[in-house]
C-alpha cells in the first residue's frame, strides 16, 4: 500500500519522444491532488487516506463479531460475548445472532465457559438479515431451500472450530442457538479468514484508488473485497453433487494454491463468464495474476476433444455454453495483457487455437456465429446469431491476432485479423439498428440487449459514433436504483451492468463518462448501502423495488465476482491508468474526470508500479503527475473539456491550443495526447 519514493532525478533529461528540452520532474513524492503535500485530510491515515476504505482484515486473519443483531428466548447479557465475557443462553430456542458488520468467510470458533450438563447448540449462517434464523441460507444447489445448521455438543467448558468440510465462505450473521432445554455460557466467538490464501496480510493491496468522491472510493474497495472473498484455495470449493445434509466445501476446483471463483458462499467454482470481470478486477486491486492464471489453466485442462471449453469448471464440470467458451478466450487476452507471460501462453496456445476453431466453425452464411451451446449467465439463449457471442468472437480474433504475433506466427495473426474484420462487418450489417441506435439481440429481434451492446462499446467494436448512441440508449433502461437488461425481462443487470459501466467510459464523450460515474453511484451505491445487504460486497443479482423483494432467494450470492466491474473501471478510466501492451510495458494515463475534482492511484506492471494523480481546479486548470518505471512507455491524455488548451509537460509547452510543439503530441479535440513518456512527469493545462 505504501507509495514508493519517486525515482525522479535532479537535472535535465531527454525524453524518448524527442522532447529534448523538457526537464525531468523534480525529486518529490507523488502528491495527493486537493490535499496539498499528500499528508492526508485529518482522518488518521496520514499520507494514505484511502486506507480507511479497506475492508480486509489487517495483520491478523482472526475476526470477531462487532455487535449483537438480535436475540430470541432467554439470553442474559447478550453483548458480553463481544468483550470476552459470558453470555448465557437458557432454554430450547434461546438464540443470539452476532453481526460481523461485513461479509466474512472462513472457519468459525466458539468457546463455552460452561453448561448445566450435556447440551446441544446449533450454529447457522446468513449473508443477509432477511435469512437470519436457526437454519443457514442456501449454498449447496440441492433440493433443500436452506442448508440447515451445524450442531455443537457442549458439556461444561468446551471449545469448537468448524471442520474444514463445513467452512462457510460467505456470511455476515452468525446465529448460535440452544437445541436442548438447559443452559450454556458462551464467552468467545471468532473467525479465521480463509480467503486470499497467498496474501500474507489481506489488507496489503498492491494498488489503490482514491478520489474526491467518498462513495466511489467505498465502491472501489468493496469491489476489491468482493474479489478477495472470491479468491480461495482450490481445495476449498463446493463439492458436486450436493450432500444430503448441510454443505461441503472440500471440493478440488482447480490447480495451484489460489484461484478465482464466482462466489464466496457459492458456487466457489471457476465460471468463465465471471472471469471476464474478475480477472481485470483482481489485477486492478491486487495485481493478482496467479489466481487468474490458475483459473484459466483449470478451464483449459478440461477442454473437450472437440475444442469446446467448459461452461463451469470442476466440480460442476458443465458444458454447453458458447458465450462462456468465448469468455475464457477473452479473459486469456486480459491475463496476457497484465503479465506478458509468453511461457504460460505457450502452455495453453494449442488449446486456445483449437477453441477458436471450435467457435469460428459455427460461422454461417451471414458471416456470423450461430450459437448452439445456449447456456448463459441468467437465461438459456435461443440458438442463432446472438449479439454477445458475435462481439466476443470479434474480440477473441482481434486480440488473438496480437497473441499470435507474440508467438511468432504471423500467418495466423493475419488470418485472425482478417476474420475479425469480416465478423465486425457482418455484425454491423445484420445486427445494427440505425433507428434505435443500438445492436439487436438477434438479427430479427426487437430487443436491444444490455450485455451485447455494452461489450460492443467496451471492447471497441462499435466505433465512436455508434458507441455514443449506444451509451445514450443504455441510459434509457435505467431505473431509480439500477441499470436493467431488456434481454432478461428488464431485471437489474449486475453481470451485464458491470459490462455497461465499462462501456460508458469507452464511448468517447464527456456525457458518457458522466453516465459511467452516475450508474456506479446509483446501482453499486444501492447494493453497498442497502439494509438487507452486507455493507461490504456486491451481489449476484437483485430485483427492482416494485417486485416487493430485493434478493428473493437465500441461494443468491451477496459476494459475487461478476458484480465488481466498477473496480477496474474506476482505475482504468476515471483515474485513467491501464496497461495497453503486454505486461504493462506500454500504458495509458487518460483520465475520464466526469464531475470529480481529483483522483489518484496505481497499477502494477511487470516493470514496476505506475502511480498517477490528477486534479481539476474550479478555474478549469488541469494538473497531473505520473510516476512510472523508465523502461515503460506511457501515453498521457490531457482532457480539453471542450476548450482550446495549452499543455505543458515538466514546464515545457507541448501544445498551444492549435498545434504541437513536440513530436508525439496530438489532439482529437477531446484530449491532447503526449506519447512515449518514460519515468516521472508533471503535466499542466489551462485555457489557451
Amino acid at each position: 500500500m505504501h507509495s514508493r519514493v519517486s525515482r525522479r532525478r535532479r537535472g535535465a533529461a531527454a525524453l524518448a519522444l524527442g522532447l529534448s528540452a523538457l526537464v525531468a520532474a523534480q525529486g518529490t513524492a507523488l502528491a495527493d491532488p486537493g490535499h496539498g503535500n499528500g499528508n492526508g485530510n485529518g482522518n488518521g491515515h496520514g499520507a494514505r487516506p484511502w486506507e480507511k476504505y479497506i475492508l480486509s482484515p489487517s495483520k491478523s486473519r482472526t475476526l470477531r463479531p462487532v455487535s449483537v443483531f438480535r436475540t430470541t428466548g432467554t439470553v442474559h447479557d447478550a453483548a458480553a460475548v463481544l468483550k470476552g465475557r459470558r453470555t448465557t443462553l437458557s432454554g430450547a430456542g434461546a438464540s443470539i445472532t452476532l453481526d460481523f458488520g461485513k461479509e466474512v468467510g472462513g472457519l468459525t470458533s466458539l468457546h463455552f465457559a460452561g453448561s448445566d450438563g450435556a447440551q446441544q447448540v446449533g450454529v447457522a449462517f446468513a449473508e443477509s438479515s432477511v435469512y437470519v434464523g436457526t437454519t443457514s441460507d442456501a449454498s449447496t444447489g440441492g433440493p433443500r431451500s436452506r442448508d440447515g445448521a451445524l450442531t455443537v455438543d457442549v458439556d461444561g467448558r468446551t471449545s469448537y472450530t468448524t471442520p474444514d468440510q463445513h467452512l462457510r465462505g460467505g456470511f455476515r450473521y452468525l446465529t448460535i442457538f440452544l437445541k436442548t432445554a438447559g443452559t450454556v455460557e458462551l464467552d468467545a466467538v471468532s473467525l479465521h479468514f480463509t480467503a486470499a490464501p497467498k496474501m500474507a496480510d489481506p489488507a496489503e493491496y498492491a494498488n489503490y484508488f482514491y478520489s474526491s468522491d467518498d462513495l466511489l472510493n467505498r465502491i472501489w474497495y468493496a469491489g476489491a473485497y468482493t474479489v478477495q472473498l472470491n479468491t480461495i484455495s482450490p481445495k476449498r470449493g463446493r463439492i458436486w453433487e450436493p450432500p444430503a445434509e448441510l454443505w461441503d466445501n472440500t471440493g478440488t476446483v482447480g490447480v495451484g494454491d489460489t484461484i478465482l471463483v464466482d462466489g464466496a458462499k457459492r458456487d466457489r467454482t471457476v465460471w468463465p463468464g465471471d472471469l471476464g470481470i474478475e480477472v481485470p478486477a483482481a489485477y486492478a486491486a491486487f495485481d493478482d495474476t496467479e489466481s487468474a492464471e490458475n483459473a484459466l489453466t483449470t478451464v483449459y485442462r478440461h477442454q473437450r476433444d472437440t475444442g469446446e471449453l467448459p461452461y463451469a469448471g470442476p466440480e460442476l464440470d458443465k458444458y454447453g455454453s458458447d458465450t462462456y467458451h468465448l469468455w475464457t478466450l477473452a479473459a486469456t487476452w486480459d491475463h496476457y495483457l497484465h503479465t506478458g507471460d509468453r511461457r504460460w501462453l505457450a502452455t495453453i496456445w494449442d488449446d486456445y487455437t483449437e477453441a477458436v476453431d471450435f467457435i469460428t466453425g459455427k460461422i454461417r452464411a451471414k458471416g456470423l456465429v450461430h450459437i448452439t451451446g445456449t447456456s448463459d449467465s441468467v437465461r438459456i439463449l435461443a440458438k442463432g446469431e446472438n449479439l454477445l457471442a458475435n462481439v466476443l468472437t470479434w474480440r477473441v480474433l482481434d486480440t488473438g491476432a496480437e497473441m499470435a504475433k507474440a508467438r511468432g506466427d504471423r500467418d495466423l495473426a493475419r488470418s485472425y485479423a482478417e476474420r475479425a474484420a469480416a465478423i465486425r462487418e457482418a455484425i454491423d450489417a445484420h445486427l445494427w439498428d440505425e433507428e434505435a441506435g443500438a445492436y439487436r439481440f438477434y438479427p430479427d429481434s426487437a430487443i436491444h440487449p444490455q450485455a451485447g451492446n455494452s461489450v460492443a462499446v467496451w471492447y471497441g467494436l462499435a466505433g465512436d459514433a455508434k458507441a455514443r448512441r449506444i451509451s445514450d440508449r443504455l441510459k434509457t433502461n435505467w431505473t431509480s436504483i439500477s441499470s436493467t437488461a431488456p434481454e432478461n425481462k428488464g431485471n437489474p443487470g449486475v453481470f451485464s451492468g458491470s459490462m455497461e459501466v465499462n462501456a460508458h467510459f469507452n464511448a468517447g464523450s464527456r456525457a458518457a463518462d458522466q453516465a459511467g460515474v452516475d450508474i456506479i453511484r446509483r446501482q453499486w451505491g444501492y447494493m453497498l448501502d442497502h439494509p438487507e445487504g452486507t455493507k461490504s460486497t456486491f451481489w449476484e443479482s437483485f430485483r427492482n423495488l416494485e417486485d416487493g423483494c430485493v434478493h428473493c432467494s437465500s441461494y443468491v450470492s451477496l459476494a459475487h465476482a461478476w458484480a465488481t466491474g466498477p473496480t477496474p473501471a474506476l482505475t482504468f478510466n476515471v483515474l485513467g491508468l491501464k496497461p495497453t501492451g503486454a505486461g504493462g510495458r506500454t500504458f495509458d494515463f487518460v483520465p475520464h474526470t466526469a464531475d470529480l475534482t481529483f483522483a489518484r492511484g496505481s497499477i502494477t506492471t511487470t516493470l514496476g508500479r505506475v502511480e498517477a494523480s490528477w486534479n481539476v481546479s474550479k478555474h478549469g486548470v488541469f494538473t497531473a503527475r505520473l510516476d512510472a518505471p523508465r523502461r515503460a512507455s506511457g501515453r498521457v491524455g490531457v482532457p480539453t473539456f471542450g476548450e482550446r488548451v495549452e499543455v505543458r509537460v515538466d514546464g515545457r509547452l507541448v501544445w498551444d491550443g492549435r498545434r504541437a510543439h513536440a513530436r508525439g503530441v496530438s489532439s482529437d479535440g477531446t484530449y491532447v495526447y503526449v506519447e512515449g513518456l518514460r519515468g516521472d512527469h508533471r503535466v499542466r493545462s489551462e485555457r489557451a
